[in-house]
């Protein structure tokens, strides 16, 4: 590297190497896919980022490049092997004013972000300007990959995904050039950075993103659900979930999703609450012990329901959907314990409530899945019920640790639906149910992967026979010449592969199998 570099550079068996190499999916294919980088470069700024592409233009040997901002990614696509580089921006893009700025035009409101700020501190920001926009809930994530794979979260039928809002990129290509993409201008390369296989056709810095005011939404409101686990309830709970996906005049302003976690979860990293007062309305037996140091962790299974209406003028809040998902467990405890927001709470604080506090849910290695259907049968089809004996088995067996959220994402009113358009590469947006169903294993791999191939068996018959699955929450076969129909439709696939080969012509993004192929 050049005397013209200002950051870091961290290389294979020297100091802070293995910590800056430490990812999300380190703990289950570090060693599988070889998720060990030639070098590591942290670069200070844009010219750092430039010097970096100086040197791979002028070697004597190919170099690929990974792009990475956090490093959420469950496959591991943020990184790469010996034979490549890892372009590392989680801590370049971070001064205050310079990488995040709020300005109002023509009764919008729009923020200039850079790709490094975490989620929590993003939401900090937007609190403190009270706007809010549709993103994921869990703090770690980074927005440099949550932009490009779409920022899946509460806010999907009520207002789509965070990329749904964004209205210029900046990126710099292969060559070290700053390039700007808009819908107006560069707008293959705008769709293709939108869903396009993050990381693989340069290098997004910064982006602008139209959010909303506050001001525009009085009057909403927002639920938290806590109920000890029991088959039952769980059944009842995604009755309701199958209901509404099936039910094509569902309102727009409501959405809500169920979550599962098996004992050990620290209930204060996914469940928004003052730990006292939860502790407080908690049974004793359940509860271990504050001495040990783990924060609020419990001794059983728990379902979350996050639930939301969403004023959007003179609408008339009807309490029906909130009271049924109250009385799903009958008279048991817990039969809810339950959370609602202030009356006069802005939407900007209630989005921030459904904020995951940990950067994963169970300290182990994982079989993740992540699946979305367009099916409206689901109820004919029996899939309520065979999803929770399925959880029920995993809660049965020691060393699994089960992880699931199910959301509905469909209806003719749901923006998810309306907002899809062939301005991004964004897949699969006629989904009425987007779910995960993840196993985490303590001493029991073998038994998590036989649990995940009988339930993806099951899926097959009883929720999508496709497996459409989603970058963000990608599982399985990372060689995406052999995967890329679960990911995209093929006039999509094509399109991409096509813009791979104008944009990349050297190849230098192609740093692991999971990336779109280059048309020949």
């Amino acid at each position: 590297m050049s005397l013209g570099f200002s950051g870091k550079i961290f290389k294979p068996d020297t100091p802070g190497y293995d910590q800056v190499n430490n990812i999300y999916a380190t703990s289950t294919y570090g060693k599988e896919r070889n998720m060990k980088p030639g070098a590591i470069y942290q670069p200070d700024n844009i010219k750092d980022i430039k010097e970096v592409f100086d040197v791979v233009s002028h070697s004597d040997k190919p170099i690929r490049v990974a792009v990475r901002t956090g490093g959420h990614q469950y496959s591991g696509a943020s990184s790469t092997n010996t034979e490549g580089i890892q372009l590392d921006l989680k801590t370049t893009f971070r001064h205050p004013v310079n990488d995040l700025q709020l300005t109002r035009k023509d009764g919008k409101v729009f923020i200039r972000s850079s790709v490094s700020w975490e989620l929590k501190e993003f939401y900090e920001f937007l609190q403190e300007k009270r706007v809010f926009l549709p993103t994921g809930q869990c703090i770690t994530v980074c927005l440099g990959g949550h932009v490009q794979t779409g920022g899946y979260g509460m806010l999907g039928r009520s207002f789509g995904l965070l990329g749904d809002y964004i209205t210029e990129l900046e990126i710099i290509n292969y060559t070290g050039e700053k390039v700007m993409a808009s819908k107006t201008s560069n707008p293959e390369l705008f769709y293709g950075f939108l869903g396009g296989s993050p990381g693989n056709l340069g290098v997004l810095t910064h982006f602008t993103v139209e959010v909303q005011d506050d001001n525009n939404y009085k009057g909403s409101k927002g639920m938290w659900l806590l109920y000890r686990y029991k088959k039952s309830t769980l059944k009842n709970l995604l009755d309701i979930v199958v209901e509404k996906a099936e039910d094509p005049n569902f309102e727009r302003n409501y959405d809500f999703n169920i979550n599962v976690y098996s004992e050990g979860i620290n209930i204060l990293d996914i469940f928004s609450a003052d730990e006292d007062k939860l502790r407080d309305k908690l049974p004793k037996d359940v509860q271990n012990d504050r001495k040990n140091g783990v924060g609020l962790t419990l001794k059983v299974p728990v379902i979350v329901v996050y639930a939301q209406w969403v004023n959007f003028g003179n609408d008339a809040y009807n309490p029906e959907l909130f009271r049924r998902l109250k009385e799903a467990g009958g008279k048991i405890w817990l039969s809810p314990i339950v959370f609602e927001s202030a009356k006069d709470a802005p939407m900007s604080e209630i989005t921030s409530k459904w904020l995951f506090k940990h950067s994963r849910e169970f300290p182990y290695p994982y079989v993740k899945r992540t699946g979305s259907t367009n099916s409206t049968t689901l109820s004919k089809d029996g899939w309520s019920e065979w999803f929770s004996e399925q959880i029920n088995k995993a809660n049965k067996q020691k060393g699994l640790f089960i992880s699931s959220q199910i959301q509905v994402y469909g209806g003719n009113n749901s923006m998810f639906w309306k907002n899809a358009s062939t301005n991004t590469a964004y897949s699969w947006r006629d989904a009425t149910v987007v779910g995960t169903w993840d196993i985490f294993h303590k001493n029991a791999q073998e038994a998590a992967e036989a649990w995940q191939k009988e339930t993806d068996e099951g899926a097959l018959k009883y929720f999508d026979k496709n497996q459409r699955r989603l970058l963000w929450g990608s599982y399985g076969d990372w060689d995406m010449k052999k995967v890329w129909q679960h990911y995209y439709d093929e006039p999509t696939y094509r399109r991409l592969q096509q813009l791979r080969k104008d944009v990349d012509p050297n190849d230098v993004f192609n740093a692991n199998p999971f990336c779109v192929e280059a048309a020949k």
